[in-house]
């Protein structure tokens, strides 16, 4: 749905015209009055309505898409992007777990389900027997529908199969059930780029900012159990850590 804005633009302020409308539209969407997946209009019917210059809509837009208030898809224009979940660093928490503490359906499409060759990362960090087979399960994870990573994981010694992955849907709860309680985790998170394929299965734009999370995971009795690398839209996820002094 595309808005026709009501924006108050003070041409005679001391205060930029572009903070100005980025800080109106921003207030729109906190509001409530614009929602995730509402389009705005384009710069040039932006400038026109208030008669201003394409740059000063384009500089307040590049500010709107920084702060994560909206988003832009190539070929179709600006929308409202959903608000970022903040995610806690101070304890494990699975995918699934989390989406339903914010009262948020998950969900997952399968990609891969196959034995494979402990990826390079495990082979460095893990002594492991010559000829180690892990098993590899790679998702689209999505909350409400709408797509927000995606999970490429590998366990070891622990049969799963694609019915018990339809019927019990978190795969740390299926540990759980098969007696396997991860207790300790290392993650290290830096950023990167959608790949081309990474972008289509996430509905984003090849090159777009992404958080990876690469996990090692271990059980009560400090066994390795999974290793998993997790790629997630920066638009609508970002880490948070409470630090102390």
């Amino acid at each position: 749905m595309n808005h026709a804005l009501s924006l108050a633009i003070d041409k005679t302020s001391a205060v930029p015209i572009y903070f100005q409308l980025q800080r109106a539209i921003a207030g729109l969407i906190e509001s409530g009055l614009l929602k995730p997946g509402d389009s705005l209009p384009s710069e040039n019917e932006l400038a026109r309505q208030y008669s201003i210059s394409t740059m000063t809509v384009r500089q307040a837009m590049g500010e709107l898409v920084s702060g994560g208030y909206v988003h832009r898809e190539r070929g179709r224009g600006t929308f409202i992007s959903a608000r970022r979940m903040g995610h806690s660093l101070d304890r494990m928490v699975g995918f699934s777990e989390d989406m339903q503490s914010r009262q948020l359906n998950p969900s997952s499409v399968m990609l891969l389900l196959e034995t494979a060759p402990p990826p390079p990362d495990v082979i460095a960090r893990i002594d492991l027997p010559p000829e180690t087979s892990l098993l590899r399960l790679k998702r689209v994870r999505f909350a409400n529908g709408d797509s927000v990573g995606i999970h490429d994981s590998y366990l070891y010694q622990v049969p799963v199969t694609l019915d018990d992955l339809r019927h019990t849907k978190s795969l740390y709860a299926l540990l759980q059930q098969r007696g396997v309680s991860l207790t300790e985790a290392e993650d290290a998170i830096d950023a990167v780029s959608a790949s081309p394929d990474e972008a289509a299965l996430l509905h984003i734009n090849p090159g777009d900012p992404m958080l990876r999370t690469t996990r090692f995971s271990w059980d009560q009795q400090g066994n390795f159990v999974e290793y998993v690398v997790a790629l997630y839209r920066a638009d609508l996820y970002q880490y948070r850590i409470r630090l102390r002094r």
